[in-house]
């Protein structure tokens, strides 16, 4: 079975694109930020479109450190 986990910071509501992909044991790099739902959105539809991509991962989605 193909599957991805996908773990994320509190979301927010910002009208923005802006992320950063982590792996399994890798910390967020800006862990008190908040990430978008339009980020998490975009993650899922490479995931949706790009069969090998985050295959059998955990990633991790965080706002990058500005």
């Amino acid at each position: 079975m193909d599957y991805t986990i996908i773990r994320t910071q509190w979301f927010s509501s910002d009208n923005r694109i802006d992320y950063e992909i982590t792996h399994k044991g890798e910390p967020f790099r800006n862990p008190s930020a908040y990430i978008s739902r339009k980020s998490i959105a975009h993650l899922i539809m490479l995931l949706c479109f790009d069969s090998t991509f985050g295959k059998h991962e955990s990633l991790g989605i965080n706002k990058p450190l500005r």
